[in-house]
């Protein structure tokens, strides 16, 4: 007879997630792991399988997570604006960066699976930017005469970058004249 589960699988995940995305992958150790979720060790292998298939379904939590906040942003009406008020709000990020960028150069070349996962999320992230873009030139808040497709790739190549900056706990004003860059390749 299974035993039932006595714990909230998605607080667990999340746990999982924020030390994955502190320490990286590599650096998250199976005894760090069981401290934070408070799991047995039988109870993370019996639901989540091993460190790999429980940072898989992590770094998909996150995800999700990640993408309805961008999306939340861009549902502003004008797009322009919340393109600007998301860049600006990556300024607040507390220093661990975004577990995407910070996977993407601990794990993606080495890793075929997860290589999948991160450009699958490059795609998602790259789909939501050209969704509001399309969007912003219809209703004029975008006024770019830039292709809506490549300036989508811009914005997520770029989003890229500043995570990889706001990690490395650069300068804010290096950030800030970067998005204004940015920003002017929307009007």
């Amino acid at each position: 007879m299974v035993r039932p589960r006595n714990f909230d699988e998605i607080d667990v995940l999340r746990k999982a997630m924020t030390l994955f995305w502190t320490k990286g992958y590599e650096a998250a150790s199976l005894n760090e792991l069981l401290h934070v979720t408070g799991l047995s060790k039988s109870s993370l292998y019996e639901t989540f399988g091993n460190k790999h298939d429980l940072f898989v379904r992590a770094f998909d939590l996150y995800r999700e997570e990640r993408l309805s906040v961008l999306n939340n942003y861009l549902s502003n009406e004008n797009v322009y604006q919340g393109i600007e008020l998301f860049l600006m709000a990556l300024l607040n990020v507390v220093s661990k960066g975004c577990m995407t960028s910070n996977e993407a150069i601990e794990l993606a070349p080495h890793d075929k699976e997860f290589q999948k996962m991160i450009e699958k999320d490059f795609e998602d992230v790259e789909h939501a930017f050209l969704n509001a873009i399309e969007i912003g030139k219809i209703n004029g808040s975008i006024q770019s005469k830039i292709d809506s497709l490549k300036l989508a790739r811009f914005l997520t190549v770029s989003l890229q970058g500043i995570n990889v900056m706001v990690r490395a706990q650069t300068n804010q004003n290096r950030i800030i004249d970067f998005i204004s860059i940015i920003l002017g390749n929307l009007r």
